[in-house]
């Protein structure tokens, strides 16, 4: 037999390549590389204490979790960790399951002789021993709480040496206390709880599964998953019912009639037809407040986004949770936990609970009332009830749709199908696609409803169903893709991506006229046109690459409406051509991607939208009054364009002095008559006058005319012509005169004509002449005269 001494000392040098510390005095000890699992607890270092009384080797800083030993005569000791299995542990405690990972060995001094204390590492479990040269009784106190639980005992005589003394430390700790190995720490039948410490000192929790309910006396059930789906018009209740929305209002989608401040709201709207409706909008309803949730996944109390924790705050009990994606949510209501998924085209209600006969109300629950009961009118548009029949679609097969929304009962869903029915989405799929054309990802919609509905049972198809139903995964989402109240959110024409479109009912005013915009607006000195934002993204045309025949002029897009105006001015033409057709003129300019509009060729497809303003010549008409009525002023009205005429008559050659009611004009006095044309470009249009006459009656055309200017030139001796055609603004004068034989009133009429170009006038002198039944009218001219008391 060997001897105990010689034995154990050799099990302590074992460690070999262990770095021995030596410490001399009270003091703290790193076992982070062997930390120790005292009676469940995790410790990670070790206070040494020497006292006059006794050694303390302590696991926390209050002193209550230690084993005491006798006082020692030396206060110097070794400290190593050693990564050696030795078999003493094992052999002495055979209750030892686990494996030996390293051991703290403490090595103190008594009298010459060695105290070798040893701490097992066995994971979750843990042992001590204690070797001794001494003789007599060496006695080592196991504490927990201040309170002994156990102790090291090792007794050397001259005549025996005990070889040692070994202490199993293992136990769980639950809500504070100590529970031994293979005991039972709490029990509770009623919710199905049953806490055990293990033999290798695990706390083990055991309980209803995640997919069970406890039904009391410690008897679980497994829980049935209740799953509500909204795809296209249609809803699939928790009991797989089907019902279709046709009309564009909001509803009562999960409500309870034991707590009815608390509903969840669909809204459905139509997309490209007026006759299909679809999922579009949530409100979630809770004391006094409305919550909004639209396709770009954003929580809105009125227009103010929000997030989780405010909705939260907001609706007292209900608590939601969102994903990093911001498409999946927890909240919990009616004393039910809801996981919600939706993704701006889709949504899911799904809830587990024992089957059991529910409750809920709305589209989702098991509702007695009619679909029309359950609409909530003040929260839905105006006539959203009205019905529409559009144009059949030459694009909609209901044959091929049929075959397609069959493809979900092919073996790549047939694990599936025993878990959740695949009629019930087949016969969504087959109702909208029959009456829908299959764009806008609108067919993969029902499929990834059918997938996902699946991955609730833990059934996972999504690595082949994409390429089963021709769909991209994930599907779209419209996350962050805020759409106007006149658009809808949806694939776009690169997969993977979403766009505005336009919903059928306010795009179809456009559609009819096959415009993507509103008419052309023509003002004095501006023209704009505005173009339809989501028109423009139906047709792939990105609006930052349109302008017009000035390449810098671009259009400003609203970020409110997606419009996209152009614009221009008379300080600012981009690039507008003016020419003259007959009693019109035309302001031509074009929004468009070419380069250059003078192009022949083009390698991309060509945008060439006109943008013209027209503006008539001037209607024939004559106004007349008595010089004591003022001035004369025509306005002038054409179907585009409004501008204003004026005959204004000075004494004065530099206007200053019009001509009042008291104003006395004499035979052969002076007169300056000016003609001004308000509201128009100067930059582009003159004013012609092409003749002048006097006569003494109020028509034009009478027997009895007298020239003044004749083609533009003077026609009197006395007549002075200035300025003609050089602007929107000319005069002349002439000396005062009377018609012999008549008296009263005398009428002065001019004919006025617009002009673009090689408007001026040149005139070589004047002459005089009487002229009786002259023809003045000018097929596209105008006229304008005034009058005064002869």
């Amino acid at each position: 037999m060997i001897h105990p001494l010689i034995y154990l000392s050799a099990l302590s040098l074992l460690a070999g390549a262990a770095t021995v510390q030596q410490f001399n005095g009270s003091s703290v000890l790193d076992i982070s590389s062997c930390p120790i699992a005292y009676y469940g607890q995790i410790y990670n270092q070790l206070d040494v204490t020497f006292t006059s009384e006794n050694v303390a080797i302590c696991f926390n800083v209050f002193g209550e979790e230690c084993i005491v030993g006798p006082q020692l005569t030396e206060e110097v000791f070794d400290f190593f960790v050693n990564s050696t299995d030795n078999g003493i542990f094992h052999t002495n405690l055979p209750n030892l399951d686990t494996v030996l990972s390293c051991t703290v060995n403490l090595k103190f001094t008594d009298i010459g002789k060695e105290v070798e204390l040893v701490l097992g590492n066995f994971g979750t479990q843990a042992a001590v021993y204690l070797f001794t040269e001494l003789e007599g009784s060496t006695v080592f106190d196991v504490m927990i709480s201040d309170q002994k639980v156990n102790k090291l005992n090792v007794t050397n005589t001259p005549e025996h040496l005990q070889e040692f003394s070994v202490v199993d430390i293992s136990a769980c700790r639950f809500l504070g206390a100590v529970y031994p190995t293979d005991s039972v720490v709490s029990f509770d039948p009623d919710t199905c709880t049953n806490v055990t410490c293990s033999s290798t000192a695990e706390l083990l929790d055991v309980r209803c599964g995640p997919s069970e309910t406890c039904q009391g006396n410690n008897i679980c059930l497994m829980d049935t998953i209740y799953t509500c789906t909204l795809v296209g018009p249609t809803v699939i209740d928790f009991n797989g019912n089907v019902a279709y929305v046709e009309d564009r209002c909001a509803y009562v989608v999960l409500s309870d009639l034991s707590d009815p401040d608390y509903r969840v709201i669909a809204t459905f709207q139509e997309r490209r037809r007026k006759d299909v409706s679809f999922l579009d909008s949530f409100i979630v309803e809770g004391p006094g407040v409305q919550i909004n949730l639209k396709q770009d996944g954003i929580f809105r109390l009125g227009d103010t986004s929000i997030t989780s924790e405010e909705l939260s705050q907001l609706i007292p009990g209900m608590q939601f949770d969102l994903d990093q994606n911001g498409r999946l949510s927890t909240f919990s209501m009616f004393n039910y936990t809801f996981t919600f998924f939706f993704d701006g085209t889709m949504a899911q209600f799904s809830f587990s609970a024992p089957t059991q006969e529910l409750s809920l109300q709305g589209l989702c629950g098991n509702s007695s009332e009619s679909l029309s009961e359950l609409r909530v009118s003040d929260l839905s548009a105006g006539g959203c009830e009205i019905l529409y029949n559009d144009a059949t679609d030459s694009s909609i097969n209901c044959t091929t749709a049929t075959e397609f929304c069959r493809r979900l009962l092919e073996d790549t869903f047939s694990s599936c199908h025993s878990f959740v029915d695949p009629m019930p989405y087949i016969s969504a799929c087959i109702d909208t696609l029959c009456s829908y054309p299959s764009v806008d990802g609108v067919n993969c919609e029902f499929f990834g409803a059918y997938v996902r509905a699946c991955s609730l049972h833990g059934i996972n198809t999504a690595n082949d169903w994409s390429s089963v139903a021709d769909c991209s995964l994930p599907p779209p989402f419209c996350q962050g893709r805020t759409c106007t109240p006149n658009e809808f959110c949806a694939e776009g024409l690169n997969s993977g991506e979403t766009s505005c479109f336009c919903r059928a009912l306010f795009a179809s005013k456009y559609r009819e006229t096959n415009t993507l915009g509103s008419p052309t607006v023509c003002g004095p000195k501006t023209a704009s046109l505005t173009l339809v934002g989501c028109l423009l993204e139906e047709k792939g045309i990105d609006y930052s690459a349109l302008h017009l025949f000035d390449p810098t002029c671009r259009g400003q897009i609203d970020e409110q409406t997606h419009n996209v105006t152009f614009s221009y001015d008379n300080i600012n033409t981009c690039g507008t051509k003016v020419t003259a057709n007959g009693s019109q003129i035309i302001y031509l300019n074009a929004v468009t991607n070419l380069s250059n509009p003078n192009d022949i060729i083009t390698r991309s497809d060509q945008v060439y939208i006109n943008f013209t303003c027209i503006q008539t010549q001037p209607d024939d008409k004559t106004v007349s009054f008595k010089i004591k009525d003022s001035s004369v002023i025509v306005h002038v009205t054409s179907e585009i364009w409004n501008y204003t005429l004026t005959m204004n008559a000075y004494t004065d050659p530099k206007h200053t002095k019009l001509l009042n009611p008291d104003s006395e004009v004499l035979l052969d006095q002076r007169i300056w008559v000016e003609l001004n044309s308000y509201e128009l470009d100067d930059n582009l249009i003159k004013l012609v006058t092409n003749s002048c006459w006097a006569s003494p009656n109020p028509s034009p055309n009478g027997d009895l005319k007298y020239d003044l200017i004749v083609n533009g030139c003077p026609n009197d001796p006395t007549v002075t012509v200035l300025e003609n055609g050089q602007g929107t603004t000319n005069s002349f004068a002439f000396k005062m005169f009377r018609f012999i034989g008549y008296r009263g009133e005398i009428y002065l009429h001019c004919q006025v004509q617009l002009c673009i170009e090689n408007c001026a006038k040149a005139c070589k002198g004047a002459r005089g002449r009487r002229s009786l039944k002259h023809t003045h009218k000018s097929e596209h001219s105008a006229f304008i005269s005034m009058a005064w008391i002869n």
